[in-house]
């Protein structure tokens, strides 16, 4: 049911808090699991009592539930073994790599030059919104085009893309869930494990649930903004402790936060008011809106980035707004989305404000369902949608790159009219100079192996803090 899962990825969900979960994902586990299971635990208790009994048919039975039961799981356990590579993932983790070490550009040693003006940060995480929905002959890979709006705005502002028509950065291990792509747009690194198998006797607690703080000593594009004066808020329709994305914020940069518990307490939506995940998309713009007429009269710069959710696996959701124009239910939430988000956008090109702010729009991720996607074309690279819209400069080469969402991080700066000494931050390079990504030097492969192993200047320099430090 679920694509594009990595060991990595259920590793960090298993670390930190769930909550928010979308009730319709637990009640979906729970129908597929508990039936079958409930049914077989009866099943087996009257073979029990059958065999009591000394029933010959009743001991036969039972030692087939039991063949059986164990065929399943030893088939179940290798297709998970053998979907998620975990043979690979182990014998990576068995080797350790300095190439992060070599290739990272730490922000707190580079020089970062603010222009004497400096504009604002309009960020939209769109859930699951890759340049895929759009047609084959604007750079996607449908024969419809689901997003016409998103289309002609980037077309009319700047699209990065690994082709000559709309497109977007390679799919990076650590970045293809929701934090990942937060965490690697916004620090220019993936997410991945920390933990040493070769010594698992350290005494490290792991869990970001328990912690207060979340790579805390990486400096990201929030820490920047904050030492620049800039107020900071992050606004979404669902709980921000899922995930662990309340923490990361609340590490870097003096981020305010507004989540469903916000809306509730504020009076937004109604006490008990729970779709989806929280609360509907259509209600988080009108409530961005709000929120910037109010910040947009201040005299400091600001930084408002949101994050959508009716686009979310498995088939999003379907509010007033959406029409019924395809037979596909996620088609039709992904058209209403941009529809939504292109509406949005005129409406802040209307603003005072607008004149000195660049809005950056991107795909946290890719989708992660498999269905809608069993018809596309097999070699077509599906990429996450990218848009830069009133950049303070112009890219030298936006098309045919190849590049990884780490890349977001100096590119986003220097959209702000920001320079980087170097072009590089994290393992990003900003995508307006004409400066190599990591990606255009080692290529794709290369990339994702050695970031896959062990790393030690990862796990002590930017996720945890030394002793003493």
């Amino acid at each position: 049911t679920w694509g594009l899962l990595s060991i990595d990825e259920i590793i960090f969900h298993l670390k930190v808090p769930l909550d928010g979960t979308n009730s319709d994902v637990v009640l979906d586990g729970i129908n597929a699991c508990v039936p079958l299971a409930v049914l077989v635990l009866f099943l087996s208790i009257f073979l029990i009592i059958g065999l009591r009994n000394k029933h010959r048919k009743c001991m036969i039975a039972l030692f087939l539930v039991a063949v059986i039961a164990c065929g399943s799981a030893g088939r179940a356990a290798y297709e998970v073994y053998d979907e998620l590579d975990v043979k690979e993932y182990l014998v990576s983790q068995k080797k350790e790599s300095h190439f992060i070490e070599q290739n990272y550009v730490d922000p707190r040693t580079t020089k970062i030059t603010f222009p004497e003006q400096k504009r604002n940060l309009i960020y939209i995480y769109l859930e699951s919104m890759e340049s895929t929905y759009a047609s084959k002959e604007d750079g996607g890979g449908m024969d419809f085009n689901c997003i016409p709006e998103l289309t002609t705005l980037a077309e009319e502002n700047t699209n990065f893309s690994q082709s000559d028509k709309l497109g977007g950065g390679y799919p990076a291990y650590g970045c293809t869930w929701t934090m990942g792509g937060i965490f690697a747009q916004t620090s220019g690194i993936p997410i991945k494990n920390t933990e040493d198998i070769r010594n698992v006797n350290e005494d490290i607690n792991d869990t970001l649930a328990e912690q207060t703080s979340f790579s805390s000593r990486a400096k990201n594009l929030e820490d920047i903004l904050s030492e620049e004066g800039y107020n900071q808020y992050f606004m979404i329709g669902s709980d921000a402790t899922f995930g662990g994305r309340r923490t990361y914020f609340e590490s870097h940069g003096k981020t305010e936060i507004f989540d469903y518990t916000t809306a509730v307490e504020e009076g937004k939506i109604p006490e008990g008011y729970w779709v989806w995940w929280g609360y509907e998309d259509q209600k988080l713009f009108e409530n961005a809106k709000e929120k910037l007429s109010e910040i947009g009269t201040k005299d400091e710069p600001f930084n408002f980035t949101m994050l959508t959710v009716d686009t979310h696996f498995e088939d999003g959701y379907v509010c007033e707004h959406c029409k019924h124009e395809y037979d596909s239910q996620y088609a039709n939430v992904i058209r209403c989305q941009s529809r939504q988000v292109e509406a949005f956008i005129r409406w802040c090109q209307q603003q005072e404000w607008y004149e000195n702010t660049t809005i950056v729009i991107t795909g946290d991720h890719k989708s992660m369902s498999e269905k809608f996607f069993k018809h596309l074309d097999k070699t077509y690279l599906r990429t996450p949608y990218n848009c830069f819209i009133n950049s303070a400069i112009e890219p030298l080469q936006p098309k045919n790159r190849k590049f990884a969402i780490f890349d977001f991080y100096p590119t986003i700066l220097a959209s702000l009219g920001v320079k980087i000494k170097g072009e590089h931050l994290g393992l990003g390079t900003n995508l307006f100079s004409d400066e190599k990504t990591l990606l255009e030097k080692y290529g794709v492969k290369k990339i994702n192996s050695e970031v896959t192993k062990y790393s030690k200047f990862y796990r002590d320099i930017l996720i945890r803090k030394r002793k003493g430090v």
